[in-house]
């Protein structure tokens, strides 16, 4: 659809309501918002709506600039296995209720006293970002040849820090938001190790559960089943002020009117193998924090239901092999039957043309006494020779023999054989 277009169904739902007429997710259609800078209902808009005011909406900035927007619609297929997926874990999840009520209650780590490792490496890396940001920026346009790696600060974008530094969790983030989420993750992984989860980390050319990864992975494990656990947090753009703006301006001509920031809104991936044993959450600090429980309970049922799915899975593409072989074979009797009917045509094409000859050559024996020798006994010779190689290899009988029979390189019946016929004979 075209961006206009695309501004006035922003405006006239909500945004969960339209991603669904438009068969994609909700997260898609922000961003597709976002890429063509196409405004959004700020937060409580349709509140004030329902209220019966009229809050004004934000314009559409280069309204002439009305290119097309395209989407990543959902495969149905896709949503539908997503479903069962989504019913199996609430499945596993109502059956562990009485397991998860034995469980002591999930505390929310005040300090990071005694966490796993992992955190512990990265506050200890953390502590020395603020001083390794700022030799970066003293230090701007030089050479990084002589720059440690250890001393280099990670990727930074948007206001936030992608944590790829050996030793450290995979955590994409701003420094402000990194206490808080240092201690949830001490919490959690404190949990899934009492729950019996093997916490790792492995580099970028180890990771088995992504092939192509720009990082770290951080790998949760219990058995045979591996997970991947991912924590970020997302951003927004912000409208300066025509103040801000121009001083912005200023320092650089090409300096844009939006800023972004972290947006203090999170996002915490437990991601299977490849059996979309997966799941997410999404939210503020204090969201995640009162879903712990269910992220451990959940973390915890994942294998089991990665088994399961893997099982279903195997099973199901040893139907479609089935099912593709049957259609395979029903292929080739259908082209089998097909073909009889060639052959048969042949075979009455050349018996017509056998009976023909042997017209034809009782015909020319019946002229040779009026021939003078030696032709006359020359002529009969030959019509013994043509009748002798007839009766010898007559193309009828060549062409009934493949019909009846079977190539040395193979076994009876063949394709043609009808399935409900028993037979005895073997070839």
């Amino acid at each position: 659809m075209k961006r206009s277009e695309l501004y006035e169904k922003v405006w006239s739902a909500p945004m969960t309501r339209l991603a669904k007429q438009l068969g994609i997710s909700d997260v898609g259609l922000a961003k597709a918002c976002r890429r063509h800078d196409v405004p959004a209902p700020p937060r409580g808009y349709w509140a004030k709506l329902a209220a019966g005011h009229k809050p004004p909406r934000t314009p559409l900035p280069n309204p002439k600039l009305d290119v097309e927007v395209h989407f990543t619609t959902l495969d149905p297929n896709q949503l539908a296995r997503q479903r069962a997926i989504e019913s199996r874990r609430a499945e596993l999840l109502s059956t562990s209720d009485a397991s998860a009520k034995e469980r002591a209650p999930i505390v929310f780590a005040t300090d990071l006293k005694g966490a796993h490792p992992l955190v512990g490496a990265t506050r200890r890396y953390c502590d020395r970002l603020p001083r390794l940001i700022e030799r970066a920026k003293r230090n701007w346009g030089k050479s990084r040849i002589d720059t440690k790696p250890e001393d280099r600060p990670p990727p930074e974008q948007h206001g936030r820090y992608h944590l790829i530094h050996q030793g450290c969790l995979d955590i994409n983030a701003s420094l402000a938001s990194m206490d808080w989420i240092l201690r949830f993750h001490a919490t959690l992984l404190r949990s899934l190790s009492d729950g019996g989860m093997k916490i790792v980390r492995l580099e970028n050319t180890e990771a088995t559960y992504a092939r192509h990864r720009s990082g770290p992975a951080i790998e949760m494990r219990l058995g045979d089943e591996t997970f991947s656990l991912k924590f970020s947090e997302g951003y927004r753009r912000i409208r300066l002020f025509p103040a801000e703006v121009a001083e912005k301006r200023k320092e650089s001509s090409w300096a844009s009117e939006y800023e972004t920031k972290p947006s203090g809104n999170f996002t915490f991936s437990i991601q299977g193998t490849e059996y979309q044993a997966s799941k997410t959450w999404q939210g503020t600090h204090e969201k995640l924090q009162g879903l712990l429980d269910e992220i451990v309970r959940t973390a915890l049922l994942l294998p089991a239901l990665q088994m399961r799915l893997r099982k279903e899975r195997k099973a199901s593409e040893a139907d479609q092999q089935r099912a593709a072989e049957a259609r395979a074979r029903e292929q080739r009797r259908s082209e089998a039957h097909a073909e009889q009917l060639k052959q048969a045509f042949l075979m009455m094409e050349a018996d017509a043309r056998v009976q023909q000859l042997k017209s034809f050559l009782d015909r020319l024996e019946q002229r040779a006494d009026d021939l003078q020798p030696p032709y006359d006994d020359r002529l009969k010779i030959w019509l013994k020779v043509v009748r002798n190689e007839l009766a010898a290899r007559n193309p009828v009988d060549e062409i009934l023999s493949r019909c009846v029979a079977v190539p040395s390189w193979t076994t009876w019946p063949p394709a043609w054989w009808p399935i409900d016929i028993k037979l005895d004979i073997v070839d």
